[in-house]
């Protein structure tokens, strides 16, 4: 843990929710030299490591809990390592359905690939794996996922990306945060047909208790998602959702 972290929770040790002003206040009694700026980039730092978690806009928590992060596989390297050099300045994520596994208590016998790029590359994308012979499928309903894309081994799902998707960027991988994974398990019924509502409720459940998160950015997803209402008043009524948001 950092200087920056230690006084904070020395401090702040039992609270609950804090805002941005009494995290100020109390940096700047170590350095009362400190701009708003150079708050805000600490504050960020400290919400990349997981040790505070944003509960709404400018109200934050203490967290104990492990930072969110994932390991792409070779597979996930070998699809970036197709479509990166091609199309360098193209936003795109890759994940799998097997990044949900850790969260649940009955785990797929088999599970996918996803591959998500800016709507007017998708078909482009689609194109370019199919050139290097990957099982691939153009964004499928949930029939066509049930009937043939579990039925393979290492079958990609290439679709859309919505805009301003929160990612994680780890080296060279582009993958989904938390946030994106826990909004899009609920809200993609297509996609994720096969994975049932106690699964979903266990999936939010395990990943709340190990994980922190930022609810503005997870809500501020779901809403560019069109499920911002939707999703709010379902975690509330999970007991998933902060006391205030």
């Amino acid at each position: 843990m950092n200087t920056t972290e230690t006084f904070l929770f020395k401090a702040f040790k039992g609270r609950g929710n804090l805002t941005f002003r009494e995290l100020a206040e109390e940096m700047r009694l170590r350095d009362n030299s400190l701009s708003e700026t150079a708050i805000r980039k600490r504050i960020s730092r400290l919400l990349g490591t997981g040790k505070i978690v944003s509960v709404s806009k400018g109200v934050y928590a203490l967290s104990q809990k492990a930072p969110f992060h994932l390991v792409a596989d070779d597979f996930i390297k070998k699809l970036n390592g197709i479509f990166r050099p091609a199309y360098p300045e193209i936003k795109y994520c890759t994940w799998s359905s097997a990044f949900f596994y850790d969260f649940m208590v009955h785990q797929p016998a088999r599970y996918f690939y996803v591959f998500e790029t800016e709507a007017d590359m998708v078909e482009t994308a689609f194109s370019l794996f199919k050139d290097y012979n990957l099982k691939a499928w153009l964004q499928p309903d949930a029939e066509v996922i049930q009937l043939y894309v579990l039925d393979q081994e290492n079958p990609l799902i290439v679709k859309s990306l919505v805009s301003r998707a929160p990612l994680l960027k780890t080296g060279k991988e582009h993958l989904p945060s938390l946030e994106k994974m826990l909004v899009d398990v609920k809200a993609d019924r297509d996609l994720f047909n096969f994975i049932s509502g106690a699964e979903i409720d266990n999936i939010w459940k395990q990943s709340l208790k190990k994980h922190g998160l930022s609810w503005p950015k997870l809500l501020a997803y779901a809403g560019r998602r069109g499920k911002r209402d939707e999703i709010k008043q379902w975690a509330t009524e999970k007991g998933f959702a902060p006391g205030n948001d």
